[in-house]
């Protein structure tokens, strides 16, 4: 089973090419038609790579979404219909009809280089389809505007302070990202580009937002942001979790069995002396209950007699009734619920 199935229009080899050894460097393994083994049937192996591979790239270009590019129209619907279509475009062309609604990732600029941001997106959207997890959001765009206006007035102050800036030294990026006036747009800027050690917007609206002493929230933002500018302070925060056990009361019903016998006065019909001998054995559902609840581990609540199989007999004139039958228990049950803390006080 392959990675990742590279659907494109034969005119378009030469560029492709270097798109699938870009994926193979990145770690991915990839099929495209040109591994087709000779002396067989083309059209089978294409399909059976096709429904094998776990990721489908479509590569849009003038040649595969004009007239000419059914084919590969028809392998892209096959990975839309499973859910793993990846598209991308190597020329500035609208997807074909039906493809519209997933955006295509812009490579019309790519020159082979695995640090392109444009690339990286097409890096993590496949990554996020073999996972089987929403694709992430697209960075490429922001990122090439802001890496251009840097790099604009960077070149205009001259190539120390751009080596300057770009690592760091003397914290000068810490500095004129924390520049006060121009907050908080110039430290999510810095944040974008990753200089100064500031957090993207994103990432600074997420740390903000999330639940103060949540442990669970704090392991899900790293998880996010692994190399954020948050994360020793929630590396701190995680390492400092507090635990502790609370009991916790919930509802619980058991049954215990019980025996009426055929006691006391003689009642004039059968009912009467059914709901004589049910109003005689709740003194001993009672006992049974309360017997049973009589550990730390349970709580009585109450009691309720019931009869399975009734036993009568005539007696001096009227009815008397016995039955086999339970007591239904109804308790509270004691458990142990942990509690975690990361942060903020432990409530009371």
């Amino acid at each position: 089973m392959t990675d990742v199935f590279v659907s494109y229009k034969r005119e378009d080899e030469p560029r492709v090419w270097r798109l699938t050894r870009a994926l193979e460097t990145a770690g991915f393994s990839v099929w495209s038609d040109h591994q087709l083994p000779g002396a067989e049937n083309f059209r089978d192996n294409i399909t059976k790579a096709l429904e094998e591979a776990r990721c489908v790239v479509v590569v849009w270009s003038h040649a595969s979404a004009g007239a000419a590019g059914d084919f590969v129209r028809d392998e892209a619907s096959r990975g839309k219909a499973r859910g793993v279509l990846v598209p991308v475009k190597i020329d500035p062309v609208h997807p074909p009809l039906g493809f519209g609604e997933l955006q295509a990732i812009d490579l019309t600029h790519w020159r082979g280089g695995q640090g392109d941001p444009f690339f990286k997106d097409l890096v993590g959207c496949i990554q996020a389809k073999l996972d089987g997890r929403p694709a992430p959001k697209p960075k490429g765009a922001a990122t090439r505007v802001a890496r251009r206006v840097l790099y604009g007035a960077l070149s205009g102050a001259g190539a120390l302070a751009a080596s300057t800036f770009a690592f760091n030294t003397f914290n000068v990026a810490g500095l004129v990202c924390t520049t006060p006036g121009l907050q908080p747009g110039l430290s999510d800027f810095c944040g974008v580009l990753h200089v100064g050690g500031r957090p993207s917007r994103e990432e600074r609206v997420a740390w903000a937002n999330r639940p103060v002493g949540d442990c669970q929230a704090l392991r899900d933002f790293v998880a996010r942001y692994p190399e954020g500018a948050y994360r020793r302070e929630a590396a701190d925060l995680l390492t400092a979790r507090q635990v502790w056990t609370e009991d916790a009361w919930t509802p619980s019903v058991r049954s215990l069995a019980l025996y009426q016998g055929q006691d006391g006065p003689a009642a004039a019909s059968e009912a009467a002396a059914k709901a004589r001998a049910l109003a005689s054995a709740q003194a001993a559902a009672d006992r049974l209950c309360k017997g049973f609840a009589a550990t730390t581990a349970f709580q009585f609540v109450s009691s309720a007699p019931k009869a399975y199989t009734w036993t009568c007999a005539p007696q001096g004139g009227g009815v008397v009734c016995g039955f086999d039958g339970e007591a239904s228990c109804a308790l509270q049950e004691r458990s142990s619920v942990e509690h975690e803390r990361c942060g903020g006080a432990k409530p009371d």
